[in-house]
């Protein structure tokens, strides 16, 4: 039996085909790899194992992506210690698609007896380790994503960028409490000489943007509203619920990110800064599918594909289920709702492109 529209959706519901459409994701990690190895090479293990975690995992391959170079580096400068990996996600993550990936013939665990895996199963903004227990962590596109839903009167806009007055101010407000948070409970769970490194999607200066500062996605986002408002234009999408809709992420800035850092006392007592920047994501960071502009079809399913792996769940429970009867209202609305995203990108194409900023921040335990 499917559940009622109006039960809470689980965190990864609706991630259409997650893993073939997390490119951006993946190059993330990937672009990391070499660092995370120099990293764990450089500590000076305190045993009896060394443990890697990796906070908001995902369902995908880029989990296995983020703690592989670890691994990789401990067998080659701690052999002698076993490797723990500890995956932590939330209760509706798809554990069955991650934990096939581990154990399948891409993954970390093929014929290996020195590694153990185990779920953390949570949220990154609690504590999920025992104290001092960490020795690697990573957190890859998932800091971004706030504790809660935030809902303000927001006309004509979707997402935090786009806010102003008191409607950004709100959803700021609870942005920084929660990386704030976030950071708190990693400074219990990693060892003194252990490491966090996150990357997720960054905003930079940029005097013609409405707040000063062009956030990773600007072109997405808009396109979502854009299609969003037509529905609501014709009777498809309540329109005093899109008023008060917005995605519950940030995208910080460098300055964004340190502030807390620097003059949280907690924070500067429990950390040393090892690098915290903003820059363009390699290849195309204009237009992350740009190489497919030629073919406006295979352009069009690709921003769709995408967009409907991260958004499909937010837009269901926020956006859809609101004042419908049946499970099959929703995906009727969903369906609507992408076949016109997509539709819009084969016909503005770059219009509304994914412009992409790597934030990056690693931090050193005191």
């Amino acid at each position: 039996m499917k559940p009622s529209p109006h039960h809470p959706m689980k965190s990864t519901e609706g991630m259409v085909d997650y893993d073939r459409n997390s490119a951006a994701q993946q190059q993330m990690v990937n672009t990391q790899s070499g660092r995370m190895r120099e990293l764990v090479g450089s500590l000076s293990p305190a045993g009896p194992e060394m443990t890697v975690v990796d906070y908001g995992c995902g369902p995908g391959s880029s989990a296995i992506e983020a703690v592989r170079p670890s691994i990789e580096a401990s067998r080659a400068h701690f052999p002698e210690l076993p490797v723990s990996v500890v995956h932590m996600d939330q209760p509706g993550n798809d554990w069955n698609a991650l934990f096939q990936l581990v154990f399948g013939s891409f993954g970390y665990r093929g014929g290996s007896d020195d590694i153990r895996t185990a779920a953390a199963v949570g949220t990154f903004y609690s504590q999920m380790m025992p104290a001092s227990s960490v020795d690697m962590a990573t957190c890859f596109a998932a800091s971004h994503w706030l504790s809660q839903t935030v809902s303000v009167k927001a006309p004509g806009s979707i997402w935090f960028a786009d806010l102003q007055g008191e409607a950004r101010q709100t959803v700021w407000d609870q942005a920084v409490r929660d990386w704030s948070t976030l950071l708190r409970h990693r400074a219990t769970e990693i060892r003194k000489g252990g490491y966090l490194l996150v990357g997720t999607l960054g905003s930079v200066p940029d005097e013609t943007e409405i707040n000063g500062t062009a956030a990773s996605g600007r072109g997405i986002y808009r396109a979502i509203q854009v299609v969003a408002q037509s529905m609501a234009e014709d009777g498809l999408i309540n329109p005093d619920v899109l008023d008060r809709f917005v995605f519950a992420l940030w995208f910080m800035t460098e300055e964004e990110a340190r502030t807390p850092l620097e003059e949280d006392g907690q924070l500067a007592a429990a950390f040393d800064i090892e690098e915290i920047s903003v820059t363009p994501a390699p290849g195309n960071n204009r237009d992350v599918f740009g190489a497919y502009l030629a073919d406006p079809d295979d352009y069009a399913k690709r921003y769709r594909g995408y967009i409907r792996a991260f958004a499909d769940s937010t837009l269901r429970k926020q956006l859809f289920e609101p004042g419908v009867s049946s499970v099959a209202d929703v995906d009727a609305l969903a369906d609507t709702f992408f076949n016109r995203l997509e539709e819009l990108y084969r016909t503005q194409t770059d219009k509304y492109a994914f412009e992409l900023w790597h934030l990056l921040v690693i931090l050193k335990k005191k």
